[in-house]
Order: structure tokens, then sequence, then C-alpha cells
């Protein structure tokens, strides 16, 4: 089988979750014998749309660079010529399956481009995107949001040059839901990694919940020998440290975490404590509101890390603070396999998968937290009381991909998961990217009067 995975970007210029994710499933594919390569997106625009073919981790790898900026913009989903390059690569390489991971960077249509040429779709739904023109479903204020995608709801929420008319607004948002309306419907399998997310963009988007299989995804294991005890709980004299480890932005809460642990140490001045925060800042702001936050506390900023050094820190409890709805969250299998409970927040799939491994707390509420991890101050032996609670770990990538391989055989003859998609209309995104253009060379260049 010939399977091209598609998806926003790869390494070595972006590296999250799913870009780890599809990473192993390269390799697992390959080790399986499969024909396997992937088209991403980039970070770095190009004078003019472009494709360059690389080689990473042995894998082929084909980087595609819009021409213009701000199109992470949901306004700017769709792309002409990222439309023209992709339908010329899936005509010339004709692969028997096509699994996409995230149309940002690319284009809206890449489903619709493929079930045009007759190549199936399966889609991996790594995030809340089809159902938020935010992408992650936080609303200013970091405030966590439910609502129904709709230009009521969206109106106040979505990003903006700051030129648009509300009514241009609302076209962009009413076409955000449509063209994803239209790929889910057009793919032959819509892959979940939680119930939650099934749920949420369901309830979200009026999309049906029970098109979606769930299925974990594969985690290779991080720590040589497999689960590590956890640190001893530490004697009075010694300080509970606490842990985070991933990138720290706003939307998985690291300052709402200095912000509680500001308030334990004040609250427990008395007992020693440590709080270790492993990972890169996304942006110099935040950057400089966490440095200055934790100055003079018994906080550690370790930076851009490996996981020997989470290990080596001997952590005695982890804390993952989301703002934002995660739809899987890799971090609690590391902790678990470091043997650490964790406490997270009330939302998205971390405390249905933790379980009675974590304590939940609500999300964006320092107060809440400080008092979750004070419990532990105050009483230890929780600590242990939860890790005998910790739950199995989740696949791995080899058993994962297996699985998957009988996705992509069944996907191969399926008929689309709705039997009528909704159909856009190709000259309703001609024409908002139109009025975009438009209204923007006004802003800049007033309409002058007759001369």
């Amino acid at each position: 089988m010939k399977i091209l995975h598609v998806t926003h970007g790869f390494y070595p210029e972006s590296g999250g979750g799913s870009e780890a994710y599809v990473r192993d499933q390269l390799v697992e594919q390959r080790r399986l014998g499969f024909d396997v390569s992937l088209l991403t997106g980039s970070m770095h625009p190009w004078p003019e749309c472009g494709l360059e073919e690389l080689e990473i981790d042995g894998a082929r790898v084909l980087r595609l660079h819009r021409d213009d900026f701000y199109f992470d913009y949901h306004a700017k989903a769709w792309h002409p010529s990222i439309e023209r390059i992709l339908r010329d690569v899936l005509a010339r390489e004709r692969p028997d399956l096509l699994h996409l991971h995230q149309w940002i960077r690319l284009t809206s249509n890449v489903i619709e481009i493929a079930d045009e040429l007759g190549i199936p779709s399966v889609l991996t739904l790594h995030d809340l995107y089809t159902s938020c023109p935010r992408a992650f479903r936080v609303r200013p204020g970091d405030h966590a949001c439910d609502r129904p995608l709709s230009v009521t709801s969206c109106l106040s929420c979505v990003p903006r040059y700051g030129h648009e008319s509300d009514e241009e607004l609302a076209l962009g948002i009413e076409l955000h839901h449509a063209q994803y309306q239209s790929e889910l419907g057009r793919a032959r399998a819509i892959l979940v990694a939680s119930p939650a997310t099934a749920e949420m963009i369901g309830a979200t988007t009026g999309f049906p919940s029970d098109k979606f299989t769930i299925l974990p995804l594969g985690y290779p294991r991080r720590f040589p020998g497999g689960t590590v005890p956890p640190a001893p709980l530490p004697a009075a004299a010694e300080p509970f440290r606490f842990g985070y480890w991933g990138n720290l932005t706003r939307r998985k809460g690291a300052h709402v975490l200095v912000q509680a642990f500001s308030q334990l140490v004040a609250d427990h001045p008395s007992r020693p404590v440590e709080l270790h925060l492993f990972g890169g800042i996304d942006t110099e702001e935040l950057r400089r509101e966490l440095e200055a936050a934790v100055a003079g506390k018994p906080v550690v900023l370790h930076g851009r890390f490996e996981y020997e050094q989470v290990a080596a820190a001997r952590l005695h409890l982890a804390v993952f603070p989301m703002v934002c709805f995660e739809t899987f969250g890799f971090v609690l299998d590391e902790a678990f396999e470091l043997g650490l409970p964790c406490i997270v927040t009330d939302l998205g799939a971390m405390p249905r998968r933790a379980g009675a491994a974590a304590v939940a707390v609500p999300p964006n509420e320092p107060t809440a937290l400080a008092q979750a991890m004070a419990r532990f101050l105050e009483n230890p032996e929780l600590r242990d009381e939860l890790a005998q609670q910790l739950p199995p770990p989740s696949p791995e990538p080899a058993a994962h991909s297996a699985r998957l391989v009988e996705i992509y055989e069944a996907a191969r003859s399926a008929p689309g998961l709705v039997a009528e998609p909704v159909t856009v209309d190709p000259l309703r995104r001609a024409s908002l990217a139109l009025r975009q253009r438009e209204t923007a060379l006004r802003a800049l260049h007033p309409a002058r009067g007759p001369e």
C-alpha cells in the first residue's frame, strides 16, 4: 500500500505531539513494508508557493511553502496555488490512501481534492480546529470554550487583522464551518484519540459523533526499562518537588501554575517545596512574565529538555494545568511511566484518561490549583495512594500502527462517512479571498473622490 501522510508541520521546523505521532507512524509503517511519505506545511513562506523534497530520519518528506503571511488564520485557510500544487502532487504520486492530520498552512480542501481524484482519505483529529476558528477553543482571557461554532458564538473571539467589518468576519466563520463539514463528510474514517474529542466536536459542529472511531494514540516509551519508581516521599526537611514539562504556553496554563505556586509558597512558608518547569517558552512576553513571577522563589526554569532530565529531577508529583482542551496528552503517559500521579484541569481528555490517578481542578483558577497542591504538602501519602491507581499504559506505536492498517484497508473500499456531504462552491472561497484583499487595500489607501 502506498500511503501519503499530510500535516501542517514537521521536524526540524516544529515538533509537538502530532509531529511526534506522525514521525512514529512513518517509522512503523515503513517497517511493515508500506511505501510511506509525508507532505507537510511550513512556517516559512517563500516569495512564491513551492515544494521542496527532503529526507528526514529516513522518510521522504515534501515540504510545501505558502507565499503569504497570517496563513494560520482561519479566514486564509484556503489557498488556490496550494490547491493546484497539492492536486499535482496527488495526481503524480497516486497514493492508495491519504492520511490527513491537519489542514493549517496547507489548504482547507485537502480531502475534497483527494476525493475528486479517487483517492480515499483517513482523517485523524489531533485538535479541535474543525470546531473552532481559533483552533484551541480558548477565548480571550484564557477561558475554555464549549460554545457551538456559529457567528453568534464566535464573532467576538475570532482572530482579526483589525480593519474587517463584522459582515466579513461572519462570512469567514460560516465558511470555516461549511468547509470542514465538507471535509469530515468526505473522509472514509475519522479517528479521535478519546471520546471527549468526539463529544466536543459533535456538540459544537453538529457533525454526528457516532461517525468517529476512537483510537488511542501510540505512545513510544520515553524512559529505558519501563516504569520508573517515583521518588520516595520527602522527609519533613526536604522539598516536595512538583513538576511540569512540555511547551510553556498560556494555553498550557504555565502562567496559572506559577501564580498557584506563588500562593502555595505564601500559604506554607515553613514547608520546603520546589517547582520544576521543563520546556521552551513560546513568546518573549510570557518569558518576561514567568521570570518576574518566579524571581526569588524555589522555581527552576530548565528550558528545552531531554526526558532523562525529567527523570533525574526525581519529581514527586506532575502538574498539568491546561487551559485548552487536550484531545489526548502524551504528558500523561510520560508521567505514568515515571510512576507519577498528577494534578490536571477538569477539561478535555486528560481527567478521563487519568481517572483516579489524578486530582482535577477547574481550568484557569490559580487558587483552586494552589489548594490542590497544598493537599499533597499537608498529606504527602496522598501521592502514593493515587500512584496505586495509575492506568495501564497506552499501546506502543507498533500495536497502534497494526490497528491503523486495518482501518486503512477498510477505508479504501468504504464510502464517505456522509452520503451527501456539504458542498462548498469554489467561488465562495474565492469571493471571500477577494473581499479580504479589497478591504485591506481600502484600509491602506482610503478611496478618493473623483478628481
